[in-house]
């Protein structure tokens, strides 16, 4: 290979595409100690931190064979349906097992991803994989990324399947392959479409002719979009869905664009960009510290000089899931940049490798001083993370059922009491005499119906409010205190 001219005066880097059980350690390594890591952190049951309100949806959905909230996650649903199987502890327990697991693998994907960019000027083959187990544990110590890892959530999945897709398109993998990977990362979350730069450039590659290049790209992209056609599989099991009908063409187009949250997509004032984009900044640093944020920056700069496609393409494809995580108008949306960390530790894991020949350089067992920096995140993260002993929301729900008359409506008006008390009265089945009515749902005629059948009443007229109805089949009703 012909060796280029480093701007600093360094040796270059090689790139190649062979695997050898050396760069396999740095995945494995990383997938042993985040497993380690997460089972320590990981939530007992359904919790209310990290953003995690909608798990009670999401465990209520996989156990009673039902769809969650739009687009449906069917990936999710297919997995949760192997774990939830596990014969220890409770079904939440079994999903934040999933996230762990996942969101492991994500970081084990994505070392293997950073093994397979080596660099020449070390020298000795011996410590090829020490880069790459520091970048997969400081993608898995990151608080963003860790916080998603202990919980009932779809980004750890979601971030599982967009490191594969990045993996395999680093190693030219057939078409087939990058299809049915991002297929399934766009089912497990739409904003998984982001990737697709990616892989068309993974797809590009080979001496063929462009009309077979481009009917590639065409089938990744029918089979990405194919797969979120899985809710209405789902649906089909028997279970009623409150979300609505996808019974017909347009009720399910409805259901897997998530017709009902379009209001929030770029729904953020322009006045608040400026603040979005300043707390997009520091959220960045702070994943990886002041430390690792600039070596993410020397690691893109060393790509951008030596692999310029693969450093443009997985920049736009990163800076796509920024804009619509800031443009999102909920207080949740930096959760969609998880999918997207793998792509910046690519770059940090450029950087890590360029410190790494700096210190080997000097001192032949200092390469290890690199992973000073997860185990700084580790330190610095720990505490924020920790959320083992958090019963908090499963307490709550638990009081709020005892407490009600018998056969009492419970009306809710927030996500997060909705979903809780679906899961502590329909999956853990405390209650049963209780109905637990939504509010903002009450517009779907598919969950009026819903109520109207658990209140044993013929029909729910359209301008009937949720306390008449109760009122009408004769049952007390109870106000959900909202939770500050």
């Amino acid at each position: 290979m012909r060796r280029l001219t480093s701007a600093l005066g360094r040796p270059p880097m090689r790139w190649q595409a062979r695997v050898s059980w050396k760069r396999c350690v740095g995945g494995a390594g990383t997938l042993a100690l985040l497993l380690l890591v997460y089972f320590q952190t990981l939530a007992p049951t359904i919790t209310w931190a990290h953003y995690g309100a909608d798990g009670g949806d999401l465990v209520t959905a996989v156990a009673r064979g039902s769809i969650p909230h739009p687009p449906g996650f069917p990936t999710y649903l297919l997995l949760g349906e192997l774990f939830i199987c596990l014969p220890w502890g409770e079904p939440a327990w079994r999903l934040n097992v999933m996230s762990a697991v996942l969101a492991a693998s994500a970081a084990a994907l994505t070392a293997s991803a950073v093994g397979l960019l080596s660099i020449s000027s070390l020298p000795s083959r011996d410590h090829d994989w020490s880069p790459a187990l520091c970048a997969g544990l400081s993608l898995g110590l990151s608080p963003l990324f860790w916080s998603q890892a202990v919980i009932t959530e779809v980004y750890a999945p979601a971030a599982c399947l967009a490191a594969l897709v990045m993996l395999l398109a680093l190693r030219k993998a057939p078409p087939w392959a990058m299809g049915l990977a991002w297929g399934l990362g766009v089912a497990a979350h739409p904003s998984l479409v982001f990737l697709a730069p990616v892989v068309a450039w993974g797809a590009w590659g080979g001496e063929r002719g462009r009309l077979e290049r481009l009917s590639r790209v065409g089938l990744l992209a029918l089979l990405g979009w194919g797969a979120m056609g899985g809710p209405v599989l789902l649906a089909r099991r028997g279970a009623p869905s409150p979300w609505g009908s996808v019974d017909t063409l347009p009720g399910w187009w409805a259901f897997v664009s998530g017709q009902i949250y379009h209001g929030y997509v770029f729904g953020l004032a322009l006045t608040a960009w400026p603040r979005r984009l300043l707390a997009w900044m520091g959220l960045l640093v702070r994943q990886f510290t002041p430390l690792g944020a600039g070596l993410v920056v020397l690691g893109w700069l060393r790509l951008w000089r030596e692999r310029r496609p693969l450093a443009g393409i997985s920049a736009g494809a990163f800076g796509a899931f920024s804009v619509y995580a800031i443009g999102y108008d909920t207080v949740d949306s930096v959760a969609y940049l998880v999918p997207a960390l793998p792509l910046m530790v690519l770059w940090l894991g450029c950087g890590l490798a360029q410190a790494a020949a700096w210190i080997r350089r000097r001192s032949r067992a200092g390469v290890w001083l690199i992973l000073l920096l997860p185990l700084l995140q580790a330190l610095l993260f720990w505490g924020q993370a920790d959320v083992s002993n958090d019963r908090t929301a499963v307490e709550w729900a638990e009081s709020t059922l005892e407490q009600a008359p018998h056969q009492a409506v419970l009306l809710t008006a927030r996500d997060a009491h909705t979903f809780t008390l679906w899961y502590v009265h329909e999956v853990l089945g405390q209650r049963p005499d209780v109905l637990v009515l939504d509010r903002d749902l009450w517009a779907q005629d598919s969950y009026r119906r819903i109520v109207s059948e658990a209140l044993n009443l013929e029909t729910v007229a359209n301008g009937l409010s949720p306390e008449d109805a109760a009122r009408h089949a004769g049952r007390p009703v109870v106000e959900v205190t909202v939770r500050e």
